[in-house]
Parts: structure tokens; C-alpha cells; sequence
């Protein structure tokens, strides 16, 4: 019976000198198993938020001034924008209260300096500058740019107005200079000049 045992065996049974004894083979661990796909650990996760924060704060403390210098960039175009429409408006004016129409040369220039008078009998409403034909009567405006020019396109935008009688060198006469004080909305100022002939 024992030969018989033995045939049953397979060959390579007999050739290994211990008997094989068969464990319970333990599982492998699900990392190992998976062999770590793409995830990413909580502290990976925390630390990942907190490189992100930080990297939006300094990104938000370089972009919000960089916003306001460009809108200040707008309010000084503005600004330049509305002290050529007021010089031009101005400049269809009368340049004097004895200038004929369409205008010409008159012996002595009058100006508000030397007689109110003379700017306040110069406009058919005291209060509506859009009446006001005399350049004289704009010395002292101090009002917002819509009451000047109506529309919203200069809203928060200020003007003040100075004329003077003025004799500049190399001038064959006297004439008129006209002081523009544009203040933009953001409180900045800008100041225009232009200087008018007697002729």
C-alpha cells in the first residue's frame, strides 16, 4: 500500500526533501495592492490651501493698486478732455464788453478787476452760464463742469474760472488770460492757461 502511495505522488513530490506544508497567505495591504494612484494625503491638502491663500493675498495687494492707477489714468483724461471743451467754449465768448460783433480791435480792454460792474450787466440770467456772452463774467466761476457743459459725461468733475486783463512782452496789445482749474472727481487738480488777443 505504501508503493502504491508512493506512485500516487507526483514526481516532483519526490524530489523535495520536506513535505510542503500550505499557509493561509495573508492579503496584501490596498496600497500596495493599488500601488498609489493620484490621491493626495489631508496635510497635502492643507498645506496646497495654505500656499494658495497666501498666493491670492499678494496677488490681490499687487492688482487693487494697479486698478486705481488706472482709473486715475481716466480721471486725467477727463480732466484734459474738459479743460479744452471749457478754453474752447470760452473762446466763442465776447473777449470785451466794447467788442463788435464778430469781434476786431478796440482802443482799452475793459476787465471785472477794474469795474463789476461790467460782469454783472454782461449776462441775461446771473445764474445760467450758458447765457453769459461776455468772457468777463466767468471770472470766479466756481461751479461743477455740468453746469457749464450739461450732460453726465463730466459728473464729479469741478471747474474754476479766472480772468484778467494781462500785457504780456512781445504782445503788440493787451489781452485777456484765462485760468482753468480743472479738480477731477478723485480730488485731483489740473490747471490750464490760454491767453487771448485783442484783435
Amino acid at each position: 500500500m505504501a508503493a502504491e502511495r508512493v506512485r500516487a505522488l507526483s514526481p516532483f513530490s519526490l524530489l523535495s526533501p520536506r513535505p510542503r506544508i500550505l499557509l493561509p497567505q495573508s492579503r496584501p495591504s490596498l496600497s500596495r495592492q493599488c500601488g498609489r494612484r493620484g490621491g493626495f494625503t489631508l496635510i497635502e491638502l492643507v498645506v496646497g490651501m495654505v500656499v494658495l491663500g497666501i498666493a491670492l493675498v499678494l496677488l490681490a495687494t499687487l492688482l487693487f493698486p494697479l486698478a486705481e492707477r488706472a482709473g486715475s489714468g481716466v480721471q486725467r483724461a477727463k480732466a484734459a478732455q474738459l479743460g479744452q471743451a471749457v478754453l474752447a467754449e470760452l473762446a466763442g465768448r465776447r473777449l470785451d464788453i466794447n467788442t463788435p460783433p464778430g469781434g476786431g480791435e478796440i482802443a482799452t480792454l475793459t476787465c471785472c478787476s477794474g469795474s463789476a460792474s461790467v460782469c454783472a450787466a454782461a449776462a441775461a440770467d446771473p445764474v445760467d452760464p450758458s447765457s453769459w456772452l461776455l468772457l468777463d463774467r466767468f471770472d470766479g466761476f466756481s461751479r461743477a463742469a455740468n453746469e457749464l457743459l450739461p450732460g453726465e459725461d463730466y459728473a464729479g468733475f469741478w471747474l474754476r474760472i479766472g480772468v484778467g486783463c494781462s500785457a504780456p512782452a512781445g504782445w503788440l496789445g493787451a489781452g485777456k488770460l484765462i485760468t482753468l482749474e480743472v479738480e477731477a472727481a478723485n480730488g485731483e487738480s489740473f490747471a490750464f492757461a490760454q491767453l487771448r488777443g485783442n484783435f
